[in-house]
């Protein structure tokens, strides 16, 4: 046999073993989160966590002959990270995932007197012209620690997920359909405007070439579309976090798992009252729950069985890291 026959056997093999090893350990970190979750829970039962833990057929469905088409997980993304020194805590912002308004409570927190004297309120803060633009804001664990009198290790740390379905409805939902963000830069939507087989397909393209080395400048559509694991640096730091899930259908749930955290790191009843009656006051310019737009992406999306496929091919690891129920693609052996 030539040579280099021997050796491209040789490193199928070891590409082979390690594949299987670096699922195994996948699988292992997964379920070492959701206990470290469920701890989280015996200490404050108000903490919506994991529901459903992942189990080995889902994990497997990656490792097939096609898994190599799965986004990867962990990639080290751009992070946003909001702070109010004076309670101890760090909130990682992710687009679509309540991120305005945790901006903007931290914000509140960093300093509620100035906040108030210049007439904010929770609601209307818009990234653009927020209070605290570049004043408790950074992009990573080491800037903060740099920054701060104390040491990280005893901070509460706070990450929002959310479905992956709901996450990308709502951002085509809003970005694409509602706003049209793209009539004034041509380039955003993916240069897709309204189209969504387009955009998905774009936007696939550029997660699977971006996470495997194929780099190019990150954009609007990838802040708003990459998946909620390669944020916040969980990739090192994902058991520091305490993950808060958000359910635009039942915000009583999570609203009071985000004010046992405030209660815990001693936020005055005073300002866990205001940040209470904000958030149920009314809802952020960027929310789209029961807009047509939002509801017609997400038909659309569980009608089509490749549109479905994308999407879970761009967010497998947030289902299965984030304890997600992965919807069932429709096939033509599977509706017989």
């Amino acid at each position: 046999m030539p040579r280099i026959h021997v050796i491209v056997i040789v490193v199928g093999f070891v590409y082979l073993i390690w594949r299987c090893y670096y699922f195994q350990q996948l699988l292992a970190m997964c379920e070492d989160f959701q206990q470290s979750q469920l701890e989280h829970q015996e200490i404050n039962p108000l903490v919506k966590i994991v529901e459903r833990a992942p189990s080995r057929s889902q994990v497997s469905h990656c490792t097939r002959e096609d898994g190599d088409m799965c986004v990867p997980p962990l990639y080290t993304y751009a992070t946003k990270y909001r702070i109010a020194e004076k309670n101890r805590l760090i909130a990682c912002a992710v687009e679509k995932n309540f991120s305005t308004m945790l901006t903007a409570i931290l914000c509140y927190l960093f300093d509620e007197r100035r906040f108030l004297e210049s007439k904010r309120n929770l609601t209307t803060e818009v990234y653009h012209q927020r209070f605290c633009a570049s004043k408790n804001e950074y992009s990573s664990l080491t800037e903060i620690e740099a920054k701060v009198t104390s040491s990280l290790h005893d901070w509460q740390k706070i990450a929002v997920v959310r479905d992956p379905l709901e996450k990308f409805a709502s951002g085509f939902a809003d970005k694409c359909l509602r706003e049209q963000t793209w009539k004034k830069f041509p380039n955003r939507c993916n240069k897709c405007k309204t189209n969504l087989k387009c955009f998905m397909e774009r936007q696939y393209a550029r997660l699977l070439k971006r996470a495997t080395g194929v780099h190019s400048p990150v954009n609007f559509d990838d802040d708003h579309f990459s998946p909620q694991n390669w944020r916040c640096e969980f990739s090192t730091h994902l058991h520091d976090f305490q993950i808060l899930h958000f359910d635009s259908s039942r915000p009583s749930g999570f609203t009071d798992s985000l004010l046992a955290v405030l209660k815990k790191n001693n936020v005055t009843e005073r300002a866990m009252h205001f940040i209470k009656s904000s958030i149920e006051s009314k809802r952020t310019s960027h929310s789209t729950k029961d807009t047509v737009e939002h509801n017609e992406t997400r038909r659309a999306i569980l009608s089509n069985p490749h549109l479905l496929d994308l999407l879970i091919r761009m967010y497998y690891y947030d289902y299965v890291l984030f304890g997600y129920r992965i919807p069932a693609v429709q096939t033509e052996t599977n509706k017989q």
